[in-house]
Formats: structure tokens, sequence, C-alpha cells
């Protein structure tokens, strides 16, 4: 073989172990983030939801009514209505007017030094009574029982933090391998198989169901620690589990969906404006990031063209791509299993999007978000870094 087919062979190998590390991982992450199991008997704690809501229009009227359908037996519902246009604010009201568990805070302002998301938070937060917390989004869509499954399973393990992965409602097949793709990336970030390990490094947060016991949230300030985090939901987990605070993520198997973004356009579009920020605004951790992809990605698919060697390592690293993103894909999205043979193009086009996140914020200076502009050097200044926070053993808390 010449040089360049030694390095070819080489570079496919490379990538076949990458896949079956992948494949040990999401086995790994499966064996970790149990299915959340049915409430046996009433949850043991009263439960406040707190709905963060901006030009919500489209889906939160079925997002409230899917909460207050709850039969959780001590449930408030506190919508924070942030500066909508768009008429959320008067479907709120609306609501509100026919369900006392309902109450509807309106915010005509933003303090100077927050982002939008973590002063509405923040501020619901503050008027709820719950010994519970759940922060979630205003398209989040929740089916019966999922907030007594959730209370009594935290309790039950005695957590500080609870996430629920949501199932992840998309259009067609393209859409659904993306998002599988970027879930498993998440999964592996997050390393919940430390979460039952006390000092381990593992963490878990997610927008959609960050369940929070409210003695845990106050410990660590609330979300003031927050308030210029892009990615709060996934920084509030960080801060709950370094913390020292037991921290546990399930399944929701489906008692828990949302349709994040509305096509897979709007999908990539709003990856590009946050996804570096949870990268810590730190171009070789993006670069790293979406170098590994590439290798899972394009040098099996490059492989093919090689010598004999190279193709039988290339084949089997996508044979082995397709079954564990077509896993992914069933987990997180519904899917069907075929989304796997999109693999590689969705492994390559999320490490697109990666570096394009990095430099459309870099080229900007900032992030255009809801109507509002934060420069770069402000959201550096004020990122939760994890560095900052080393792993701790829990503290005894209850």
């Amino acid at each position: 073989m010449t040089a360049g087919e030694l390095v070819l062979t080489a570079a496919a190998l490379l990538a076949l172990a990458a896949w079956l590390s992948a494949a040990a991982l999401g086995i790994a992450v499966r064996l970790a983030v149990p299915r959340l199991p049915a409430a046996a008997g009433a949850p043991g704690g009263s439960l406040s939801v707190v709905v963060p809501c901006r030009d919500e229009a489209r889906g939160v009227e079925a997002a409230l009514r899917s909460l207050l359908a709850q039969d959780h037996p001590d449930l408030e519902v506190v919508a924070v209505d942030d500066r909508s246009a768009d008429g959320t604010g008067e479907i709120l009201d609306r609501l509100a007017s026919g369900d006392r568990r309902l109450r509807v805070l309106h915010l005509d302002e933003l303090p100077a030094g927050w982002l939008g998301k973590s002063h509405a938070c923040a501020s619901g937060a503050a008027a709820s009574t719950g010994r519970w917390i759940l922060f979630t989004d205003g398209d989040v869509l929740f089916a019966p029982g999922a907030l007594r499954a959730a209370v009594a399973f935290a309790e039950a393990h005695r957590l500080g933090h609870l996430v629920a992965m949501p199932r992840l409602l998309s259009g067609h097949l393209l859409e659904r391998a993306f998002l599988a793709c970027f879930a498993a990336a998440c999964g592996y970030a997050f390393r919940p198989w430390g979460l039952r390990r006390p000092g381990t490094a593992g963490f878990a947060g997610v927008g959609a169901f960050n369940l929070v016991r409210r003695d845990a949230y106050l410990a660590i300030g609330g979300h003031l620690p927050l308030r210029l985090e892009v990615v709060d939901d996934v920084k509030l987990g960080l801060l709950l589990r370094r913390s020292g605070f037991p921290q546990g993520a399930v399944e929701s198997g489906g008692l828990v969906s949302v349709r994040w973004q509305h096509g897979l356009a709007a999908t990539v579009r709003g990856l590009v404006k946050n996804v570096f920020a949870a990268f810590e605004y730190r171009w070789l951790a993006a670069a790293g990031a979406a170098a590994g992809l590439l290798l899972l990605s394009a040098v099996p698919l490059l492989a093919l063209g090689g010598p004999a060697p190279a193709r039988l390592a290339g084949a089997a690293a996508l044979a082995l791509a397709a079954g564990v993103q077509g896993a992914a894909a069933r987990r997180s999205c519904g899917g069907t299993g075929l989304e796997g043979l999109l693999a590689a193009p969705a492994a390559a086009a999320l490490a697109g999007v990666f570096l394009a996140s990095a430099a459309v914020t870099e080229i900007r200076g900032g992030v255009a978000w809801r109507g509002r502009f934060y420069p770069l050097a402000a959201l550096r200044a004020g990122c939760v870094r994890a560095a900052d926070w080393p792993a701790r053993r829990a503290p005894g808390w209850e």
C-alpha cells in the first residue's frame, strides 16, 4: 500500500474504534437513564411549575392545558409573560381566569445584566411556593400523570434535582436523524453514568424538565449565578450537581414531549445561535468536537474508496453507526431506526453547526436573542465554567 492508503486505513480503523466507543457509551447512558415509572400512591411534596414565556402564542395554550390537566394534588403553575408581543399574555390571562392554580406574571422590563430567560425563571421561582420547582418551557407537552410520577421518583430516590429527557417531536426522517445525533452527543457530554456515584463529574440539565428541590435551588443562589448564561438549563444542572446535591436523570418515555423547533432549518438556526455557549465560548472545544464528529462521519465514507482493509473498516464503522444512531433515534425521537442510515451525514452536519455557531458568534461579536443583542465579552464574563466547579461528594443533604 502507498503512504496515502496506509493513512486512510489507519483513519478508518480509528473511526471504527470511535464508533465502538460510542456504542459502549450509548449502552452506559441507557443503563444509567431509566424510563420514568408510573407513580404509585401520592407524591410527597407540593409542586410549583415555572413556565417562562416570550412570544409563545403558537403552542403555549396546549402546553398550559397539559399542565393544568395533571393529577398532582398540590400543584401551582406560575406562567411568566416576558414582554411578549404576540398575544401570549392574553392567552395566559384567559387560561388563568378559569383555573386558580395558574398565576400569571407580566414582566415589562429586563434589568441590566440579565438574559430574559434567566430573569423570567428567577421571577417565577420567587413567586412560587412549592417544595419542588419544575422549570419548563412554554411549548412542552405533559402526558397525564407525568408530574405525579416525576415528583414521586425524585422523593423516593432522595434527589435534589431530577431531569426528564423529553421525547423530541419531529416532522420527517432527516430532522429525526439530526435530532438523534444531537441528543446522543448531549448524552455523552453529560456523562450520566456517574450520577449515582458521589463526587463524579457527570451532570444533566434540560430546559424542558428541570425539577429542583427548593432548598437546593436557594442554596446555589437560584438563577442569580446564571443571569448571563445562554444555556441556563444545562448550567443549572451543573451547579446543582457540582454543589453536591443528589441528581438523577430519566427518560420520559413520551410523558414529556416537545417540538423543539419547527423543521430542520429552524433547528439548525437555533443551534447556530446558542450552541457556542455550550462550549463556554471556547474555539478549541468547539473545533475539537467538530473534528471528532468528522472522524465519525467523513472518514468511513472516504474509506469505502480505499484499499481492502480500509473498505472493510469503513463498512463496519458505517454499519455500527447505523445501529447506534438508529437506537438513539428510537429513544429520543420515537423514530423507526432507519434514521441510523443517515448517521454519517447527520454527524457531519452537526460538526458544521458547531463551527458555524463559533464563527457567527465571533463575527457578530455576540448573540442576538429574543429582540436583544448581548455582547460576547459580557457573555464570556458571565459564563458559568465547569472548570470552576470541580466535582464534590454529596454532603449528606436530604
